[in-house]
């Protein structure tokens, strides 16, 4: 891994760097390390009491809720820069929440210690006021998927979920399995298999072995609406 000036990293994307005291500032630097993780590789689990907080350096990371029987489903995903309040649910008292984060692609990231960011955070409201916001926003997100599960039929959210894909990865080919969508939108692999036969036979896709293309994507827009 190439060197990273975890400071200056700080700086650049903590809006309350400036706020710290020089003790602070030492103590935020010391608690904060950077880790790399391969694809599919977690970062965090559900059963993990505090990993801290994540801030992504590069990559791409997936927060997803899993069931016992194994079911899968993908709450938010975290980007270059993107910073993860919730891996760290005991800076809040009597706080937690049941997830997971992995990482979709090669990733490096920075983790605060929760303990040390706990300590700093109690006394500071420009903190507490940025986190605040960004579970706020992260929680948002949370519910936006929830509408879609209860208001929406499995078939909008294939097709709203493939064109995701196609604009996350700016390419009509999608280099993805049926279990892998399963498991991004909590359903079986053998329904999304059927949905997505329905959509080939339609002429909106393209079906192949781990592969996906989309052959008409105003179909796919109308399908998803």
């Amino acid at each position: 891994m190439s060197y990273i000036d975890i400071k200056l990293f700080l700086k650049d994307n903590l809006p309350f760097f400036n706020d710290l005291s020089k003790s602070e500032l030492k103590g935020l630097v010391s608690a904060s390390s950077v880790q790399k993780y391969n694809t599919g590789e977690l970062v965090h689990s559900k059963n993990s009491a505090c990993t801290g907080i994540v801030l992504v350096l590069n990559g791409q990371l997936r927060s997803f809720m899993s069931s016992n029987s194994g079911k899968e489903i993908t709450l938010f995903r975290l980007f270059e820069r993107d910073i993860c309040m919730l891996s760290s649910s005991c800076v809040y008292q009597d706080l937690t929440y049941d997830i997971n984060l992995e990482a979709e692609k090669d990733s490096s990231v920075i983790i605060i210690d929760s303990k040390f960011f706990k300590e700093i955070s109690s006394n500071n409201l420009s903190i507490q006021n940025f986190f605040l916001t960004l579970t706020q926003d992260k929680l948002s997100e949370i519910m936006w998927v929830l509408e879609q599960v209860v208001f929406f039929s499995l078939d909008s959210r294939v097709a709203s979920f493939l064109i995701d894909q196609y604009y996350l990865y700016n390419s009509i080919n999608i280099n993805i399995t049926h279990d892998t969508i399963a498991n991004n939108l909590g359903s079986a692999r053998e329904v999304i298999s059927r949905i997505l036969k329905r959509f080939e036979k339609d002429k909106i896709v393209e079906l192949s072995r781990g592969s996906i293309k989309i052959i008409d994507i105003k179909k796919l827009k109308l399908l998803s609406s």
